[in-house]
């Protein structure tokens, strides 16, 4: 990444202006020339900004052209060049003292109108408009303002654009019965929207990402629309214990999210399902294990033997 060479006014023109009156009218020809570009250079204070980079974060593919904008001060300096990069490799300059002043350069996956282009923005063409070859607009771009001399001041700013057309709905999830008994098996399965690129797809069982070995890649299906967007389907197939019922209820997600696109937002749709009444009581419980006995049982017992042992006669009673 470019950055700015602007120095610090304060500090720069205080040491040039001890430069020019050290010399006290006494320096060589040469070198009151040099100071006094220096003392020119510094004691304006000059400086630049860029006021905005305007940079699509997300970019339809099917989009017939992409304008980036460059928006910047040159606090009364004269333009020298504008220059944009893409990943690092310039594809435009513009620089108003040549003829033309537009000029391209060939960065694959990148095709620019160079007549909507100017100092200001430059024009790219996307894939409907553009026959010459495959585009690739994904990736980082920079606009670097450089101003003429003496100052010769330069400003880098820098912004991602990705490409995508995110689904337009939540994803499906089909196959999930309203109860199951333990041991039976759970077949679903999920199904995204259509977009670009294809979505992946996790299931989310009671919180947690199912492992993907228990999971299934089925075939998708392209949309219509000139073969870009598509969707993805996801099966899940998993034996039910009892602990996949924590508290009678099991909750199944399925996810949906747009590889490498960081300014998608994640999709998802759940529904649930309860353990058969046969088996509501065993879930309610907790697991039993070992010698942990049951007190209020243990105090029932105890009561019956009691009651039983004194109607037959067993129990006896004394009075003084």
């Amino acid at each position: 990444m470019k950055h700015s060479r602007r120095a610090s006014g304060s500090s720069v023109t205080s040491i040039a202006s001890d430069s020019c009156s050290r010399c006290k009218g006494m320096c060589p020809t040469k070198m009151r020339l040099a100071l006094l570009l220096l003392c020119s250079l510094f004691g304006t204070g000059a400086s630049i900004q860029l006021l905005r980079l305007d940079v699509p974060k997300m970019a339809d593919p099917r989009w017939e052209k992409v304008i980036l904008k460059c928006e910047y001060d040159l606090g009364g300096e004269d333009l020298y060049s504008v220059k944009w990069y893409k990943d690092g490799a310039e594809f435009f300059r513009f620089m108003p003292g040549s003829r033309p002043p537009g000029r391209n350069f060939s960065v694959d996956g990148i095709y620019v109108d160079v007549n909507k282009s100017d100092s200001k923005q430059v024009t790219l063409l996307g894939q409907a408009n553009n026959r010459r070859g495959k585009v690739n607009l994904m990736g980082s771009y920079g606009c670097e303002v450089s101003s003429e001399g003496p100052s010769f001041l330069t400003i880098y700013g820098e912004a991602n654009m990705s490409v995508a057309i995110p689904p337009k709905e939540r994803p499906s999830l089909r196959g999930l019965r309203p109860s199951y008994e333990v041991g039976e098996t759970l077949q679903v399965e999920c199904s995204s929207a259509a977009s670009y690129p294809p979505a992946q797809l996790v299931f989310i069982l009671n919180g947690k990402e199912v492992n993907k070995v228990l999971t299934r890649e089925l075939p998708s299906s392209a949309s219509s629309e000139d073969n870009i967007v598509s969707s993805t389907r996801l099966g899940l197939t998993l034996r039910l214990e009892r602990h996949h019922f924590p508290g009678g209820t099991l909750n199944l997600s399925c996810q949906s999210t747009l590889p490498g696109i960081m300014d998608a937002r994640a999709l998802e749709r759940t529904e649930t399902a309860t353990l058969a009444a046969s088996n509501q009581r065993l879930a309610q419980e907790p697991p039993r294990s070992g010698c942990i006995v049951n007190l209020p049982s243990l105090f029932v017992m105890t009561c019956c033997f009691l009651l039983r042992s004194f109607n037959h006669g067993i129990l006896a009673v004394s009075y003084v």
